[in-house]
Order: C-alpha cells, then structure tokens, then sequence
C-alpha cells in the first residue's frame, strides 16, 4: 500500500507540474502566432523567429519528457508490487 501512496503523492505532483508547463507552451504558442501574423520577429538572438521557434521546440521536448517520466514511474511501481505480491 505504502507503493501506492507514494505513486499517488508523485503523480499528483507531476500532472500538476505538467498541466503547468502545458499552459506556458500554449501562452509561448499564442504568442508566436500574434508574431507570426505582425511579422514582429526582431533580428536579434532572442526574439528571432529562428529564435522563438527553438524557444517552442525546447518546451515540447521538456513536456514529452516529463510525460515520459510519470509513465516510466507508474511502470515501476507497478513491477515493485508484482514483485511483492509474487513473494
């Protein structure tokens, strides 16, 4: 039981931090397109559209690793309960 409690108490601190991170991807995504439509990327490193676009990639890759994270963990755990069940 104290697995579970612990799978819990671990994902409700990973989806929370993931749905967090997903708001600011979807606010960074929002405002790539308002640049986009003005063309108000600037030139310099930082605010270029090459820039932006790396910025949204960089995001992406955080959240699929995050996800990645929370499934690796409840795989885990439920190994470590299959094994004490079969002991």
């Amino acid at each position: 039981m104290e697995k579970i409690r612990e799978l819990i108490t671990l994902l409700e601190s990973g989806v929370e931090d993931y749905d967090e991170q997903m708001k600011i991807l979807q606010t960074e995504r929002l405002k790539y397109i308002r640049l986009s439509m003005t063309e108000g990327f600037g030139s310099e490193e930082g605010d270029s559209k090459e820039s932006w676009l790396l910025h949204l990639k960089q995001l992406e890759d955080s959240l699929a690793l995050r996800l990645k994270s929370i499934r690796q963990a409840i795989v885990e755990t439920a190994r470590d309960i299959q094994k004490e069940e079969s002991v």
